[in-house]
């Protein structure tokens, strides 16, 4: 089973840096705070506040700088097809990220409550395994 998420939210402290190298096609998702984008070989600069989202056009480095404290997600490529062409909204963005997170906190309560359950019940308080004979066919044959 797979516990890892596929996209961290990552926290970035007002002035930090992330680099990003070869993500053309990917989305940088902002959740909170502001960020400043520049790619290589080109010549805008975009800010991206919480709530949008930045599609990564130029191959090479990327570089993400908070502005102020800031929570991004760098979506795969291809992870944001599933809302069609070009960058989601942040609406539906919150919503699948709500969605990533509440299934990731599901598997991880389930593993828990397993490594509770053989923790708390010692292994002779378990029901032992009866025989596949059913009990009217254990009767007829004298078992």
């Amino acid at each position: 089973m797979d516990n890892e998420l596929r996209y961290p939210l990552t926290e970035l402290a007002a002035g930090s840096m992330l680099r990003l190298t070869n993500v053309r096609g990917r989305a940088i998702v902002v959740f909170e705070g502001r960020v400043w984008i520049t790619q290589e070989g080109d010549l805008r600069d975009v800010v991206v506040n919480g709530g949008q989202s930045f599609s990564v056009d130029q191959p090479g480095l990327t570089l993400v700088q908070a502005l102020h404290p800031s929570k991004v997600m760098v979506l795969g490529a291809g992870a944001h097809g599933a809302w069609g062409t070009g960058v989601p909204s942040s609406a539906a963005l919150h919503q699948w990220a709500r969605q990533q997170r509440n299934e990731a906190i599901a598997r991880a309560v389930a593993k828990a409550a397993a490594a509770l359950r053989r923790l708390l019940v010692p292994p002779a308080a378990l029901p032992t395994q009866r025989s596949a004979v059913p009990a009217w066919r254990a009767c007829a044959d004298g078992r």
